[in-house]
């Protein structure tokens, strides 16, 4: 947290808030349409079939993700477990808010330049574990 105060600090961002707690808590009491972009990046993919409703993206934040995002926004999810990369795509593609912006392999197995890097992506990348780097747009609202 200390190190990303630094960052932000250093690079003049004055619009960011951060909380540390489960963004789930925070999610709701958020008002619908204020987000940008919302990121996830290498989650505890919560591997035990018993631990799956603890993931953060799942049928209950799909709609939370839609519900706050502005049309045109991102949802970007990085992870480097394979199984786990499955399942965000099973549930981001069961949900008719939000389009994967992949047109080819590329686009999700290198990190883009405007993510930041993390160390948990540097630990996955030491270990030879491939990350998979997601981008979801969120698509217009009817009506």
């Amino acid at each position: 947290m200390a190190r990303l105060l630094a960052g932000l600090e250093g690079a003049g961002c004055r619009n960011i808030r951060l909380y540390r707690d489960d963004a789930r808590l925070l999610m709701a009491r958020l008002a619908g349409a204020s987000l940008e972009r919302i990121f996830v990046l290498f989650p505890d993919p919560w591997p035990k079939s018993r631990h799956h409703k603890r993931r953060i993206v799942g049928p209950a934040t799909v709609p939370e993700f839609a519900r706050l995002l502005r049309d045109g926004g991102e949802l970007r999810v990085a992870t480097d477990d394979a199984e786990y990369m499955g399942w965000i795509l099973q549930h981001m593609a069961g949900h008719d808010a939000f389009r994967w912006r992949a047109r080819g392999p590329a686009d999700w197995r290198a990190r883009p330049a405007d993510w930041p890097a993390t160390r948990y992506e540097k630990k996955a990348v030491a270990a030879g574990r491939r990350c998979a780097f997601f981008r979801f747009a969120r698509l217009p609202r009817g009506g």
